[in-house]
């Protein structure tokens, strides 16, 4: 029973977050392409997801763990590259993968590369309904985690 009750808690609480939180309104100005950051560094475009920041982790922690997943860089990583080969293949072709255990980083070679990786990937990763359906998808096999 107890777990039961803790299961419906961390669902209600995952949709309280998403309706308080992720919503366009919430996402302007401050983090248009959550979770993902975008920087600018020498040679390149940075995209980063600190998985283990404050905001991330309450997040996505519990999100891969019902999935049987880590959800550390290299499990983002798994799952992107993935989505990638199914919505722009030939953006792969433009990123350099660098994940970490709390991090996940990927380099752009230019800023029109960086900016179609947020605008394909943000809506995904900000909608955990939407991630769950790519996450059941995936192949296993493919996910470092």
């Amino acid at each position: 029973m107890l777990e039961k009750i803790k299961v419906w808690i961390l669902h209600f609480l995952d949709k309280v977050w998403r309706r308080n939180f992720l919503t366009e309104d919430k996402l302007k100005g401050n983090a248009p392409y959550f979770p993902f950051e975008l920087n600018k560094i020498e040679g390149g475009y940075a995209i980063i997801a600190q998985l283990e920041s404050d905001r991330l982790y309450p997040l996505y922690y519990d999100f891969f763990k019902k999935h049987g997943y880590e959800g550390n860089g290299y499990c983002w990583e798994g799952h992107i590259e993935q989505i990638l080969e199914k919505l722009d293949e030939d953006l792969l072709e433009e990123l350099d993968f660098d994940p970490e255990a709390a991090s996940f980083y990927v380099y752009a070679d230019s800023k029109k590369a960086q900016k179609k990786f947020v605008k394909l990937l943000a809506p995904i990763f900000s909608d955990l309904e939407k991630l769950e359906i790519w996450v059941k998808r995936a192949e296993l096999d493919r996910i470092g985690d």
